[in-house]
């Protein structure tokens, strides 16, 4: 989920209708005097940081005078909060709280359920999982129609509320309801929802998280990468985030877990399937490794986000091996994740003789993918190893050999490297014909590819779904106007390998990934 921060939040609900603090947000010590002297009293100095208790990790300061809200902020920008770096305050006016409250919704996933949830309780300012349950109400909301004013007003009548705080509210409760669903959101607290001495409901601090796969259709909200995380977005995860955020053919999923792999030890983390990929990450730490980062190509991705996926795995300097955990028997063709690594393994591993790759595939076209992997690294100088469906169940020793071969690599690395001949690979195509697709492109060397027998592109392309090719006079052509390319093409990579394999080296697959340049990210 994609978590805005709290100053968003707020802008959200104010927008709708519910009340806050009045404030400003600051980046720099001169701009939170500013805001206070403006707001003429005293103030909160309030980091805006994606974690809980704020005020206890000393990310929550009060200042009487603007001179003092100007020392506060000097003290937090900058400073890290929880793994987070502050680099934005949020400079509110101080509120003289009478009652604390909370109102929340959540997505209820149960199978019961499956719907909307709105919480409220008369025990605001901590967990809502600490509070009894005798004194949470509770609705669950029909999503087509929304939560009524009827539903809204019954929360706080269930506790007992007094009108005069039950109407405003309930009132309260309605609007962020408006907010969450107008925003697709998964979750959006009000905690505290605060009743002034000065007769006053306000939302003195919200939390809003955003479904990542409705990320795309609000720009306005600004969210750079959309998973909640205890550690602020890297530049790599901005990269990886950028491979899934307009394609959800299957998912892509990366997170950098290390920065620094100086001290060695570290791999590179790929997997297929949520639980076996947690339970196969855990089992390779167990025996010693590190992993860099944690990676994940499910649900039917095609092969070009494989690669993609793989190519930023693979980026990140400094690893002592690559491993590919598929620990599942996975419903998907697993022929598209070996045309995706044998691409990214062919574009970033061969200058590296000797690094380790451990690939372990089991599900639909499991023989097939294993078979591709297999003619497709035969010439690059890495040490490959492959494993089935076998090994499923034997995930300790997979993860042992890899920590055998990493051991062997970083001993090996202090030693001269010997040159070793690079695998030939397609021409660039600069003279030819270039159809683009969804995200990348393909170029063909005419010349090159009159004189191919093999019409190897054609048979694979059919054999994958996505019949780009005709034969014309015994020579491949495009059977499909350039315009139906996008749509048609399934990006499954296999035209580039076969050509290569079994045709005339003519054909070349151009897949960019933002951010990334030549392995490495871009400054």
């Amino acid at each position: 989920m994609a978590r805005l921060f709290e100053h968003k939040g707020k802008e959200l609900l104010r927008a709708a209708g519910v009340a806050t603090p009045k404030g400003e947000t600051a980046a720099t010590p001169q701009e939170a005097r500013a805001v206070a002297e403006r707001l003429g009293k005293p103030v909160a100095v309030k980091a805006q940081v994606w974690t809980t208790g704020r005020f206890k990790a000393g990310a929550i300061k009060f200042a009487q005078t603007p001179n003092e809200a100007e020392q506060h902020a000097a003290a937090l920008l900058g400073s890290d909060i929880k793994g987070f770096r502050v680099e934005t305050l949020l400079i509110e006016e101080m509120i003289e709280i009478a009652r604390e409250f909370y109102a929340g919704i959540i997505i209820d996933n149960s199978h019961k359920v499956r719907a909307p949830a709105v919480m409220f309780s008369c025990e605001g300012g901590v967990d809502v999982e600490s509070v009894a349950d005798d004194k949470i109400a509770r609705v669950t909301v029909d999503v087509f129609k929304g939560l009524t004013p009827e539903q809204a007003r019954q929360l706080p009548d269930q506790l007992g509320l007094d009108k005069a705080l039950a109407e405003p509210i309930a009132d309260a409760i309605l609007t962020l309801y408006e907010v969450f669903a107008k925003c697709d959101a998964r979750s959006a607290e009000i905690n505290p929802l605060v009743a002034t001495k000065d007769g006053r409901v306000l939302a003195a601090d919200c939390r809003i998280s955003i479904d990542d796969a409705s990320v795309p259709r609000h720009p306005d909200l600004g969210i750079v990468v959309p998973r909640e995380s205890n550690t602020a977005p890297t530049t790599m995860d901005l990269v990886g985030w950028k491979i899934e955020e307009n394609d959800y053919r299957g998912s892509s999923f990366y997170a950098q877990m290390a920065q620094d792999l100086s001290e060695g030890g570290y791999i590179a983390y790929h997997a297929i399937g949520g639980g076996g990929a947690l339970l196969a990450a855990d089992t390779l730490v167990r025996q010693g490794l590190k992993l860099a980062n944690y990676a994940e190509t499910s649900g039917n991705p095609t092969a070009a986000k494989v690669y993609r996926t793989a190519r930023v795995v693979l980026s990140q300097p400094g690893l002592d091996g690559y491993c590919l955990m598929g620990a599942v028997i996975a419903s998907q063709d697993q022929w598209h994740h070996a045309h995706g690594l044998v691409k990214a393994f062919r574009d970033m591993l061969a200058d590296k003789p000797g690094f380790p790759v451990i690939v372990l595939i089991a599900g639909n076209k499991e023989e097939e993918a294993l078979a591709i992997l297999r003619e497709g690294t035969s010439d690059l100088p890495i040490k490959i190893e492959l494993y089935n469906r076998e090994h499923i169940h034997r995930l300790s020793d997979v993860a042992k050999r890899m920590k055998e071969l990493a051991d062997e690599y970083r001993a090996a690395r202090t030693a001269p490297e010997t040159a070793v001949a690079q695998p030939s690979d397609p021409p660039s195509a600069a003279q030819g014909t270039r159809y683009d697709f969804k995200t990348g492109s393909i170029a063909i060397d005419e010349a090159r590819c009159a004189g191919c027998a093999s019409l190897a592109c054609v048979k694979a392309c059919s054999l994958y779904g996505g019949y780009l090719y005709r034969v014309r006079g015994g020579k491949r052509t495009l059977g499909i106007p350039l315009e139906d390319v996008p749509r048609r093409c399934t990006e499954c990579c296999a035209c580039e390998y076969e050509c290569r394999k079994r045709g005339q080296q003519a054909l070349a697959i151009a897949l960019p990934i933002e951010g990334l340049t030549h392995g490495h990210t871009a400054e």
